[in-house]
């Protein structure tokens, strides 16, 4: 299981095929990768839709260009980029988003 740090952001996917929807992204200092749950629905998740906006801490595994994650912190004062965040207070969330 690795640990990412980066903001959550939500962007058109696979333009012009049939899997074409708006899918949530978490951008890295390592790039972007469409945003998953484990066991949760690829295509529409309001989990992850919450999130948008947001910096969050998680854990995962990628898988091709998705990253499938099991839990994950929000952190904090989200404003400031992920890269420099150092501190700060964090809720902690697991799969259910509790």
């Amino acid at each position: 299981m690795q640990e990412f740090v980066g903001k959550v952001t939500k962007k058109p996917f696979g333009t012009g095929s049939k899997s074409e929807h708006d899918a949530v992204y978490l951008e890295t200092k390592d790039g972007f990768f469409v945003l998953r749950r484990q066991g949760g629905n690829p295509f529409s998740d309001p989990q992850l839709d919450r999130l948008v906006g947001k910096t969050i801490r998680c854990q995962g595994e990628i898988a091709n260009y998705n990253l499938i994650i099991t839990g994950w912190t929000v952190l904090e004062g989200s404003a400031v980029p992920a890269a420099r965040k150092s501190e700060g207070k964090t809720k902690e969330a697991n799969e259910d988003g509790n």
